[in-house]
């Protein structure tokens, strides 16, 4: 980051490996696994695959939205001492919401320009399927009336300052933005036509690892639908409004998931011979209106690309998450940006959204992209429930 911004150090930092679980789909194969056990198996996964010793994490940084499990409450911690880091390892939580993934990268990152870490592993994790549903007033009781029950997977997907879901504010981009629902329909078949792809030509085959669950291995995201047809997408029932353009289809799927990623100091990872996978170069949050919020990303990649002096033509790969395809779409026409090179392997519309985890997962497969088509500079972004955005610069190695 520059030093307008407070950070001055020169030093580099990499986000060296990660791993992540298949998603599974709402009440599907990993219903039963809270966020920390989905979490321990991906970041013991990533020490592995580098031969990395937990002796050497000086941090744990843990990224949930919906605490759906009272050992989430202490998932960073938990999740230090689980993989065998020094009981001396500090760890904490963060919730950015959807962009909370991406921020554990930031924060990593920040520690170690300051000098206060040399590795840190990061994580994020999300059961969306084990959120519980919350009575009010049991504790006290009540003199007269029923105690208040709410959902709390509903209302966490609800902005109540506004008193706007999450997919009214997508309705109100494709107004914005004149994405209609012909358009919507076909950038949803076709994420889950390139995810589907990605399986077959193996490019995930590094990233995911198998998980147990009910005595069954699964290899692969639940959510994805390899049969999916164009004209059965085209066949749903709005969602949100009559005659609106989200539907089941074209919105992120509600899924349970972990990703985990190493990011340490370019002297780390001489001293212990490892070969990252991209250099973290910068990242940007900024605000938007809450009605608005699937736009964030848009201001949050034209800040980060004004601030290292380039443009979008100097970017060879973007990753936004795909909350809904006109809130994606609307990002797109806003920035001028080619959908060819815009989430190549599919996006969250086929894989689906745990909630803390996406931030985790679009950056790891942004670098693993990079990678494997020779790319240089990438861009992975959210948007933010309540009206932000996030984005992350990376530099293929």
């Amino acid at each position: 980051m520059s030093e307008e911004y407070g950070i001055v150090s020169a030093r580099k930092v990499y986000l060296v490996a990660g791993k992540r679980t298949p998603f599974g789909r709402f009440g599907g194969g990993l219903a039963k696994k809270t966020p920390v056990d989905l979490a321990q198996e991906c970041a013991q996964a990533t020490l592995e695959s580098i031969n990395l010793l937990p002796k050497l994490i000086d941090h744990v940084i843990f990224a949930n939205v919906v605490p759906s499990s009272t050992d989430t409450l202490y998932a960073g911690r938990h999740l230090g001492l689980r993989v065998g880091a020094p009981i001396t390892t500090p760890a904490y939580n963060v919730n950015r919401l959807c962009g909370s993934g991406i921020q554990v990268i930031l924060d990593a990152n920040k520690l170690i320009k300051f000098q206060e870490a040399e590795c840190v592993l990061v994580s994020g994790s999300e059961n969306m399927s084990m959120t519980p549903h919350l009575t009010y007033g049991g504790r006290f009781g009540t003199k007269y009336g029923n105690l208040k029950s709410v959902d709390m997977l509903l209302d966490a997907l609800t902005d109540q300052h506004c008193q706007t879901s999450m997919g009214i504010t997508a309705e109100n981009l494709a107004k914005e933005f004149s994405i209609g629902r012909e358009l919507s329909d076909e950038y949803s078949f076709n994420s889950h036509k390139k995810c589907q792809q990605a399986y077959e030509q193996g490019f995930f085959d590094d990233e995911i690892i198998p998980v147990q669950a009910h005595k069954k291995n699964i290899i692969k995201d639940e959510h994805l639908r390899s049969d999916i047809s164009l004209a059965q997408m085209q066949a749903l029932p709005a969602t949100f409004q009559k005659n609106g353009v989200v539907t089941a289809g074209s919105a992120s799927g509600v899924v349970d998931g972990a990703a985990a990623a190493i990011i340490a100091s370019e002297e780390f990872c001489l001293r212990n011979k490892l070969t990252p996978l991209a250099e973290i170069i910068d990242g940007t949050v900024v605000g938007v209106e809450p009605t608005l919020m699937g736009i964030g990303p848009s201001p949050a990649i034209k800040l980060l690309l004004e601030r290292n002096k380039m443009g979008l033509d100097d970017i060879n790969l973007v990753e936004i998450n795909e909350a809904f395809a006109p809130q994606i779409l609307a990002c797109a026409k806003d920035l001028n940006l080619s959908l060819e090179k815009t989430n190549i392997w599919g996006g969250a519309i086929a894989m689906g959204h745990p909630l803390g985890t996406t931030g985790v997962r679009i950056s790891l497969t942004l670098a693993r992209q990079l990678k494997q088509t020779a790319g240089t500079y990438g861009i992975a972004s959210a948007c933010i429930g309540g009206g932000q955005g996030i984005s992350l610069l990376l530099k293929s190695c």
